[in-house]
């Protein structure tokens, strides 16, 4: 009977671990995006990150009834100090950035922008590859 209690518990914890892996801490996707560098703070209640607003190149949604094009906005988090302060430095320019991006967020890591980005996830800026001006 402990045997089985065990090995019930030991599939549970093993279950456990792999969701929160495969959700949380294993990479998705990363891509590249380009544009226009808007937006820079660093907020948050107990963790405090930075988080960021890039205006993407090209034409973004077409509103029907007014027919306006409204911009493409991509918004971000950045984990790494040293890339924030290259960051703050940009605002203004155009940037190509290198994003990792998580199927669900953490609190750590940054905001969560499902309901903002087209793409639901956590997006977190590992890299700055490209600053010009526009």
């Amino acid at each position: 009977m402990r045997k089985g209690i065990f090995i019930g518990f030991l599939l549970l914890l093993l279950i456990a671990t792999g969701y929160v892996y495969w959700f949380y801490y294993r990479s998705y996707a990363d891509g590249y995006r380009d544009g226009y560098f808007q937006k820079f703070s660093r907020k948050g209640n107990i963790f405090k990150t930075y988080e960021g607003e890039l205006v993407l190149q090209g034409f973004g949604s077409r509103a029907a009834s007014q027919g306006n094009i409204s911009a493409n906005y991509f918004y971000f988090s950045v984990v790494d100090e040293k890339i924030a302060d290259s960051l703050e430095h940009s605002i203004g320019k155009m940037v190509k950035i290198h994003y990792t991006q998580y199927l669900r967020p953490l609190p750590w890591r940054g905001d969560n922008y499902n309901i903002k980005n087209q793409e639901k996830g956590q997006y977190i800026v590992d890299r700055i590859d490209l600053v010009t001006n526009p």
